[in-house]
């Protein structure tokens, strides 16, 4: 009794925090009582609004949350939510807003009393006419793994980091967590990272606990927000969860489908020529540890590919994988170069999950005719560049030895041209253009089609 009264009164003294009670903090993360005030893990999260950035960090002790930054039109500051899950940490999430388009903010974040040092980074414009990201899966605290993480801290190029799940791989311990977050802080808290939930965020007894905690989608604390999207410079990122719940009546697979029929309308076409789907496990997979995901891809291949998806970043497994254009295991690939690839043909999927876990060496003997390219025991990260004059995004898979895997460039308006009697080109397995129409939707109208090969010359982009 004589050690629970002071304790009580330094309870008592406790600042009130926004975000979560004093009773629900004290039960579930007594050791957040006593401890450094000082802000720790700073990373960025963008928000439904290009013109608001959310800002999340760490203390050893709860206190209060604040935000103070500056731009050319002056200074701002705002108090966010502070709470805490069952581990010795706080954490705290506020919101800058009213951000200019496009330009250098500076900010800080503390409690009011002890402050982080100044901090700089940019707005995303969504008119910009230029943007570069990098896309990475299967990251973890390896030495590989740590590896790839000092290449993105090293760039100034990048604007943004996707991750497509399988983040920590804290397994249930919270201190791993805290121990990935202290080395991506260099570049966290200059760019954003958002994330695709994988099947290592579902941890054991705590489930996706530590990962609702951590990262912010739809700036509410504890967040629940496993399928979100982000309006990034020519592309819309659809990101989803294939680990909740996703075939038809489910609640994600109906936004999944609003989302996408209305980036698929020419309107938005034209401001947003690229639609990318993020996830965790892959639908198309010819590594031999696991393997295609087939239960997402009877649920979701045919809206991808109604509503003229682009692209399909996933990773689950360790290896790197991109596909041709692909329908039900058909690839769209004859006449197509395996470089420059017009848009609106079939969704390309992509395995990244070469983040630093060890490697998946077994693979599908022979290669699929739906695997374009493939590589195993190698790590790295995939750069994408947009650039609006060509209407272009290119891709390069860089590996950590400093070589480059594979490269390609997706065109928007690319059209191949019929060829003198009416042919088109042939695709695998279909023998008519009204069956190739009705998978390919809507895209089919923004190409035409040679007959038998990709005609160089007759390429044009409008």
């Amino acid at each position: 009794m004589r050690g629970l009264i002071p304790l009580l009164i330094l309870m008592l003294c406790l600042p009130v925090v926004q975000g979560q009670s004093l009773n629900e903090a004290i039960t579930e993360c007594p050791g957040t009582i006593t401890g450094s005030t000082n802000p720790t893990q700073i990373h960025l999260q963008t928000a439904d609004e290009p013109t608001a950035m959310t800002v999340m960090w760490a203390t050893e002790q709860r206190g209060d949350a604040f935000v103070e930054w500056s731009h050319s039109g002056g200074e701002q500051s705002t108090q966010g939510n502070s709470y805490c899950y069952e581990h010795d940490m706080a954490f705290h999430m506020a919101q800058m807003t009213n951000l200019p388009l496009g330009e250098e903010i500076t900010y800080k974040v503390g409690d009011g009393n002890t402050w982080s040092n100044e901090i700089k980074f940019s707005t995303i414009n969504p008119a910009s006419d230029h943007f570069e990201w990098i896309s990475i899966a299967d990251h973890g605290l390896s030495s590989e793994g740590q590896d790839v993480s000092e290449e993105i801290i090293a760039d100034t190029s990048a604007q943004m980091v996707t991750i497509s799940g399988d983040i920590s791989y804290s397994d249930g311990n919270q201190n791993v967590w805290d121990e990935w977050f202290d080395i991506q802080t260099p570049s966290m808290m200059k760019i954003p990272w958002m994330t695709a939930a994988g099947n290592h965020e579902n941890e054991p007894i705590t489930g996706f606990t530590g990962y609702e905690h951590r990262f912010d989608m739809d700036n509410t604390a504890e967040s629940e927000g496993f399928y979100y999207t982000r309006q990034v410079p020519g592309a819309l990122l659809v990101f989803m969860s294939t680990e909740h719940p996703f075939t038809t009546g489910s609640s994600q697979f109906t936004w999944l489908k609003n989302v996408l029929e209305t980036a698929n309308t020419p309107e938005s076409r034209e401001a947003s020529p690229f639609v990318i789907v993020y996830g965790h496990k892959p639908m198309y997979s010819s590594n031999s540890y696991h393997g295609s995901e087939v239960e997402l891809r009877n649920a979701l291949e045919q809206l991808y590919v109604e509503q003229g998806v682009d692209l399909v970043i996933a990773g689950h497994d360790h290896f790197y994988e991109r596909t041709w254009p692909v329908v039900a295991e058909k690839p769209l690939s004859e006449g197509l170069d395996l470089a420059v690839i017009p848009s609106g043909i079939a969704p390309i999927h992509l395995v990244i999950g070469v983040g630093g876990r060890a490697a998946y060496e077994d693979l599908d003997e022979p290669q699929p005719s739906w695997s374009a390219y493939r590589e195993n025991s190698t790590y790295g990260w995939t750069r994408l560049v947009y650039d609006d004059t060509s209407r272009s995004l290119s891709l390069t898979h860089h590996r950590t030895d400093g070589t480059i895997g594979d490269s390609f460039t997706i065109v928007y308006g690319m059209v191949l041209e019929s060829d003198e009697g009416g042919g088109f080109l042939g695709l695998p397995g279909f023998n008519s253009l009204s069956t190739i129409s009705a998978l390919i939707g809507v895209a089919l109208g923004r190409g035409r089609f040679i007959s038998g090969r990709f005609d160089d010359e007759s390429c044009s982009v409008e």
